[in-house]
């Protein structure tokens, strides 16, 4: 009997060490399994991070390019043709003299454009809601939508005032093309080491995040990643007379 009761303790022992040897094997295959897909996803986001950063550097030095060479020899032959139309040492027709004057004139607007769009000059000098508003009074005599930029916010690094920016250009781009807004508004703040940015609009109400489940529109995947790679988060309050999103971003200490 003693004997029955041996072989039973031993086989009920040797079977809880298999047990738990079993669940330990189990937990170490998830716990591996977890952490390379938290190491694939930082290793992602730092590619992502390394990619946008590398953009912003090229955008900034082909901006830079644009406006220093290009503008700058566009204006001399501007001023070289004004010269020359009223010295009269040259003899060319008026309507060419208009035409030549009108093709620099587009050239050089064009090239400010493009240089503009690449990095704009307030981002680096005046800050974010500066750039923001220049940006405004940029696109408001283009169109019917009234816009308005508020509220202060402190230096930032340039990636991520660059990447906000940006931010704020895609919903202003949607709201244009699809929204039928009369008003859109940006409200920036910054207080006790949280940024934010709050976006009104009074234009046709979507769900953000259940288009971006979808799959639908690259432009709603943009305003994902920039944030995403800045470490800044997006909520939206629900969809009511036109669209309020509130994005937050904390400082680094």
């Amino acid at each position: 009997m003693d004997r029955t009761t041996e072989i039973t303790s031993v086989l009920w022992l040797g079977t809880g060490i298999m047990l738990f040897l079993a669940f330990v094997l189990i937990f170490l295959a998830a716990f591996y399994k977890n952490y390379m897909t938290r190491m694939k996803r930082e290793e992602a986001e730092n590619l992502l991070l390394v990619s946008l950063e590398s953009a912003n550097a090229e955008r900034r030095r082909i901006a830079a390019d644009l406006h220093d060479s290009v503008s700058g020899d566009l204006v001399a032959i501007r001023n070289y043709l004004s010269i020359l139309q009223k010295t009269g040492e040259a003899s060319v027709e008026p309507a060419i003299w208009a035409e030549l004057r009108e093709g620099v004139e587009n050239a050089l607007q064009n090239t400010r454009q493009v240089s503009y769009k690449l990095m704009p000059p307030l981002l680096d000098t005046l800050g974010l809601m500066a750039a923001i508003n220049d940006y405004f009074e940029r696109l408001a005599p283009k169109t019917s939508v009234n816009f308005s930029a508020n509220g202060e916010i402190g230096e930032l690094p340039q990636e991520i005032a660059y990447e906000l920016f940006r931010t704020v250009q895609e919903f202003t781009t949607n709201m244009l093309k699809y929204g039928n807004a009369t008003f859109f508004a940006v409200e920036g703040r910054d207080v006790d080491g949280v940024v934010s940015l709050r976006i009104l609009d009074d234009g046709r109400p979507f769900d953000f995040f259940a288009l971006l489940a979808t799959g639908s529109g690259a432009g709603l995947k943009n305003i994902r990643d920039r944030l995403k790679v800045v470490g800044a988060t997006l909520t939206q309050q629900p969809p009511g007379n036109g669209n309020d999103f509130l994005i937050t971003l904390k400082r680094k200490k």
